[in-house]
């Protein structure tokens, strides 16, 4: 049995054991707070369905569920259905059209490897055409995705995209169950501690977020996010689908929570083949609180449940 001794100091880091030849076989993300995740769980009114989902009251990997405390109340974010945490952004940034930084504006938060040097950015790190065996070899590694414009238009007025993988994930093969999106059960690959895992829709269809409502919301235009019922939703940014970049519009402030139930994807695969997981919209304005979609291979924010 391995132990790992953190000391006194509180954050977040992924360890990992390795072969003999220093190959990675398993990774796990150390989320290292003075912070009892029961004490302070938020259970949701009953849905249409009946069903309640008992949240924790910040996302993975926050240092504080206190708006006052930006940054630190952002957490990690997390392509949908992989288990290592990527750094949300960590300040305003600027990205040119093929999500790359602009004027120094990265919003990185340094890494720092275990003998304290200093690590290259996560974007600098990314690769294309992951698959799940690649992506636990190479926990760091965010797995982008390329896309190209073909100039043509499709029956909607709308120019046909060619993404890379043709799915838009991350990983090639997809896999629609990752995070217990289909089984209902917490997978392998589920970020959550011990007891809790990523929230999925009921088998009704409600999601985890049914609660939520644009008209019960408060914004908090100081701190970026949004207040419903005591509990803080930070507009984090992303990660850019295209690049592994940090993605935060200190102007117009948004961010995504992540659940584990794949987004409805068109009835013609052949003709548009993205494949999609559903997310929570936090935004200033009428589309914060509602369900959306999005590329499998963007890097958003993750709230766990109480894995009953």
């Amino acid at each position: 049995m391995a132990i790992v001794w953190t000391g006194e100091l509180s954050g977040n880091a992924v360890i990992a054991a390795t072969d003999a030849d220093g190959n990675t076989l398993w990774s796990w993300h150390l989320w290292i707070t003075d912070y009892d995740p029961a004490a302070s769980a938020y259970t949701t009114p009953a849905a249409s369905s009946g069903t309640t989902w008992t949240f924790m009251d910040r996302n993975l990997g926050a240092m504080s569920a206190t708006p006052a405390d930006g940054f630190r109340t952002h957490g990690m974010v997390y392509q949908w259905g992989r288990k290592d945490p990527f750094p949300a952004p960590n300040g305003p940034t600027q990205m040119d059209e093929n999500y790359n930084y602009i004027n120094g504006m990265d919003g990185e938060t340094p890494l720092f490897d275990i003998e304290g040097n200093i690590l290259p950015t996560l974007l600098s790190l990314a690769e294309y055409h992951g698959t799940i065996a690649k992506s636990i070899a190479n926990p760091m590694t965010f797995y982008a995705m390329t896309y190209t414009h073909t100039g043509e238009m499709d029956e909607y007025g709308e120019e046909i995209v060619i993404n890379d993988p043709v799915t838009g994930d991350w990983t090639d093969p997809s896999d629609d169950d990752l995070w217990g999106g289909e089984s209902g059960k917490k997978s392998i690959y589920d970020p959550c501690p011990p007891g809790w895992k990523v929230p999925v829709s009921d088998a009704s269809g409600v999601t985890p977020y049914d609660w939520m409502k644009f008209a019960s919301m408060t914004w908090d235009n100081t701190n970026m996010g949004a207040i419903q019922d005591g509990q803080w939703f930070p507009a984090c940014g992303t990660r850019a689908y295209a690049s592994g970049g940090c993605d935060f519009q200190q102007a117009n402030a948004y961010g995504g929570i992540w659940f584990g139930t794949k987004g409805k994807a068109a009835s013609d695969l052949s003709l548009y083949p993205t494949l999609y997981g559903q997310y929570m919209f936090i935004i200033n304005g009428k589309r914060t609180f509602k369900v959306n979609k999005d590329k499998r291979s963007q890097g958003m924010s993750v709230r766990a449940v109480r894995d009953i």
